[in-house]
């Protein structure tokens, strides 16, 4: 008689290997790099004060999304970040929610205030990237299990 072999299931860390929250992570990480590295080729202005902010001329990456040197040096921050926590597959969660939340006070913050308080061009196409970004974490992080400890 011959015997079937049996169907193993992966292992806690191959399901956890590609959550949802690290390819968010991954995804916006690639994002923010790109759009950034693109508005330091078009833009490298660092305005600093309200009256130089709104004297300086800021530009447009791909046509869209108004940029400066602040707002492009952010966006790389942004992007290290998102790609350091998607390293390790038990950190994906906590990286997720943590950039969700933080999207989540910019996108308020934009709102509330005017960019010049800041000193980072924005638009509302920006605005439409930030509050992305803000649900896209905040969503991600939740429907990633949590990682358990090692015993």
């Amino acid at each position: 008689m011959a015997t079937r072999p049996m169907a193993v299931s992966p292992g806690p860390a191959v399901r956890q290997a590609w959550s949802p929250a690290r390819i968010y992570l991954v995804a916006s990480g690639v994002f923010l790099l790109v759009t950034s590295t693109a508005g330091f080729m078009i833009n490298r202005t660092f305005p600093i004060g309200a009256e130089e902010f709104r004297s300086a001329e800021s530009h447009h990456v791909f046509g869209v999304l108004e940029t400066n040197g602040w707002h492009n040096l952010l966006g790389v921050i942004g992007a290290l970040l998102a790609l350091g926590f998607a390293i390790r597959p038990q950190w994906s969660r906590f990286g997720a929610l943590f950039k969700g939340w933080i999207y989540v006070g910019v996108t308020a913050a934009v709102a509330i205030w005017s960019g010049d308080t800041f000193w980072v061009a924005s638009n509302d196409a920006d605005q439409v990237v930030h509050a992305t970004l803000a649900v896209g974490g905040l969503i991600t992080g939740f429907l990633t299990p949590r990682s358990r400890p090692k015993l």
